[in-house]
């Protein structure tokens, strides 16, 4: 039994040594540190060298450093037992820009802090520091006892906040100077109960107009500022009272803070005329006018926030239920909000004017959302912007739309109906999946005056539109569409930039009276289009069937000059190939009815410009012509050359004479020729 307890004994003395020779000795010192090392480069915002790694079992000193720039040297001694420490701490920073890079930003200048923790733990801990950090003078004493504060004592005094945000890695956006004064003593109870009061407070207040342009490409008014907030500690209740005063506003809050349990009622009202100088604060482009106030109710486990805005000229009430200081649930109702102004307030060119109502429910922000929105709006698309930013000469138009959106957790139904004088569009319902992105609906339009959206599709066209299909929208762009107003069936489908079209029994006669152009030709079309968006490229390739010409100036001049009516024919088998290059075409065309055939390569139309330029060649039995047409498509010139045909017929009718003259004086001509060789 000795033996097994000395063994034993042993053991644990071994065990001990190996501890303090692998963490408490130079040698445990020298293996740890390249540990430590690694673990600063991963976790530091910083680049930092671990210079000195120093651990024993009553001491420690520890130096890192970034060259000169920055030295860090923490020493000092400690009891394992009694947990009684006696810290110094100093920081030596020669050349802040090292936080202007970590920033972004140019700084100069220097500062040290030094502190120093002397007691023990878990019992009495004073903790006391000097600074001139971001230019200041700053003291702070505190005393601990059990890690609780029993008394805390502050004075900062000239502190450049630009200088303390670029330290911390944030961009100086703002700049201003803040002075504090604290004096405070608690109680050495569990529950925390406070008497005294602190006051900070920042004048000089500014934002930096060259940072914000440089980032936001915005430029914003001149900004000043100044801030006070006072708060008086009563046992477990804080009293607050903060003022923010503005060239372009104010800001003031006030309300009642309970410690234990963390439990606030507070009132907040904004007043501001200009509040593009918070654009970082957004994070987006932002100006005009905000107000709203409300109050604050409620602790950590639940806060309830509500109030009223005017933004963008509305009537708002807004309510925001918290859990754990996160976002439970929102609540909204907006009536008149004024879209042009929306756009004013997001830099945006005024698309339109309007006013929009809507109101809804929002919850399940950190499981994909759930809401049930609807909102409506009437307005009118503002055509001068439209061609100023798109170069698309649309007028001022009319719209409307309703709109109600209902999900449950990132998957829903929303539907959609837009009105205008242009076109009336419906979207129900609109299958969406916010966790893929995922976006798919059907819809029918009605395009009642294809003529109105010459702007758009750069030709005129006559009549009205009524189509149907479905659309998916992901990563790209799934579309189908289907419509029977061209006098036949047409189906097309569109793949991100890739667009193809099926023409089925299309009436021609239609087809031509919607463009405008002279209805020569009466046929069915059945074919295949392709069209590149992006490269705006494709073909056409087209059969014409049950075919046959209107009386028209080529078949009034065949009908002249030839005797050849060809408006009786039919024609099927007609093949029309094009390539397309934008809005021109090139084709060939070809076309035949018994004795009958026209052909013609490198047909050039124009369809922005509505001209076409085409040499066809026509057989009419034995005899060919050829067909001209140039100028604008809704009135061609038409010219027909009969010269060769000219020639033929007058070469048949000189060899026809000859022939008779010949059979005439045959007997008179063979005497001639006898004469001659005798």
């Amino acid at each position: 039994m000795k033996k097994l307890l000395l063994w034993l004994l042993g053991i644990l003395v071994a065990l001990v040594l190996l501890v303090y020779i692998f963490v408490f000795s130079p040698i445990g010192n020298a293996i740890f540190k390249p540990i430590v090392q690694s673990q600063i480069n991963k976790h530091s915002p910083l680049p930092l060298t671990l210079d000195r790694f120093s651990l024993g079992l009553t001491s420690t000193h520890i130096v890192l450093k970034n060259g000169e720039k920055l030295i860090i040297d923490l020493s000092g001694s400690y009891n394992l037992f009694t947990l009684g420490v006696d810290f110094d701490l100093f920081v030596d920073a020669n050349d802040i820009s090292l936080f202007g890079e970590m920033a972004g930003i140019e700084l100069a200048g220097a500062f040290e802090v030094r502190a120093k923790a002397v007691g023990k733990v878990f019992d009495e801990l004073v903790v006391s520091a000097t600074s001139d950090i971001a230019r200041s003078t700053s003291v702070f004493n505190a005393t601990l006892y059990d890690l609780m504060p029993t008394k805390i004592t502050a004075q900062i005094s000239a502190m450049r906040i630009d200088e303390l945000l670029a330290m911390l890695g944030q961009k100086p956006y703002v700049s201003g100077v803040l002075g504090l004064q604290a004096d405070i003593t608690g109680t050495q109870d569990k529950e925390p109960n406070f008497n005294g009061q602190a006051t900070l407070a920042i004048t000089q207040g500014g934002f930096s107009k060259e940072l914000i342009q440089k980032d936001f490409d915005i430029e914003i008014p001149r900004t000043s500022w100044n801030a006070n907030l006072s708060a008086i500690f009563d046992m477990d209740t804080i009293k607050h009272n903060l003022v923010f005063n503005a060239n372009v506003g104010r800001i003031i809050s006030s309300g009642d803070t309970q410690l234990s349990p963390l439990l606030t009622k507070s009132t907040y009202s904004i007043n501001l005329s200009d509040i593009s100088a918070f654009t970082p604060l957004v994070g987006t482009k932002i100006r005009g006018a905000f107000r709203t106030n409300g109050e604050v109710i409620g602790g950590a486990s639940q806060m309830k926030i509500s109030g009223k805005s005017d933004i963008a000229e509305s009537n708002t009430t807004y309510t925001a239920l918290l859990e754990s200081f996160s976002p439970k649930k929102i609540a909204f109702d907006s009536k008149g909000l004024k879209l042009e102004q929306v756009f004013f307030m997001l830099y945006l060119p005024k698309y339109a004017t309007g006013l929009e109502d809507a109101s809804g429910e929002i919850w399940d922000l950190d499981k994909g959302i759930s809401a049930q929105v609807i909102s409506s709006l009437k307005g009118m698309v503002i055509g001068d912007t439209i061609k100023r930013e798109f170069d698309l000469a649309m007028p001022n138009t009319p719209f409307s739309y309703k709109s109600n959106v209902r999900l449950q957790k990132g998957v829903g139904e929303a539907d959609f109906i837009l009105e205008s004088s242009l076109a009336n569009l419906a979207l129900n319902p609109i299958k969406i999946d916010l966790s893929s992105t995922t976006i798919a609906t059907p819809y029918t339009i009605t395009i009642p005056n294809l003529k109105a959206l010459k702007f758009l599709t750069g030709i005129e066209l006559l009549g009205k539109l009524e189509a149907n299909g479905k659309v998916k929208i992901a990563q790209s762009i799934e579309a189908d569409f289907h419509t029977q107003s061209l006098g036949g069936q047409l189906d097309a489908k569109l793949n991100g930039d890739d667009f193809s079209a099926k023409l089925n029994d299309l009436d021609t006669l239609s087809l031509l009276k919607m463009a405008q152009y002279p209805q020569i030709f009466s046929a069915k079309a059945n074919g295949e289009l392709t069209y590149n968006l992006a490269k705006q490229s494709g073909n056409l390739h087209a059969v014409l069937s049950q075919g046959h010409f209107m009386k028209n100036d080529l078949s009034n001049l065949l009908q002249q000059y030839v005797k050849f009516d060809l408006t009786g024919l039919v024609f099927n088998s007609v093949g029309i190939d094009s390539q397309i290059n934008k809005l021109n075409l090139v084709s060939t065309f070809s076309a035949k009815s018994g004795d009958f055939s026209m052909h013609g390569d490198n047909i050039l139309t124009d369809l922005e410009k509505g001209t076409i330029n085409a040499k066809l060649k026509t057989a009419i039995k034995q005899d060919s012509v050829d067909v001209h047409i140039n100028g604008a498509l809704s009135a061609p010139q038409i010219e027909v050359d009969f010269s060769e045909l000219v020639r033929k017929k007058a070469g048949q009718v000189i060899q026809n004479e000859i022939d008779k003259q010949i059979d005439k004086h045959k007997d008179k001509a063979i005497d001639a020729l006898k004469g001659l060789f005798q």
